[in-house]
């Protein structure tokens, strides 16, 4: 039945790796522990949104992240 699907079977995340931000007041749970999600390619990210994405760690105003897809498997 519809029910048992689940509501999300994507996420879009800019992960930030540096500078640490240890004072935000709002957390993503650790979904990526989960054996039903996984990290999508660069590829299949790019092909999903339908646009070209910044491959790699970006680097902006002192900010360092990179674009991930995370799909349910």
């Amino acid at each position: 039945s519809s029910s048992s699907s689940p509501l999300v079977d994507r996420i879009l995340l800019t992960r930030v790796i540096e500078p640490a931000f240890d004072e935000c007041d709002v957390f993503l749970p650790d979904f990526a522990a989960q054996e039903d999600w996984q990290r999508s390619t660069h590829g299949e990210l790019v092909e999903w949104v339908g646009w070209d994405v910044p491959e790699g760690v970006v680097e902006e105003k002192g900010v360092k992240y990179r674009y991930e897809m995370w799909a349910r498997a």
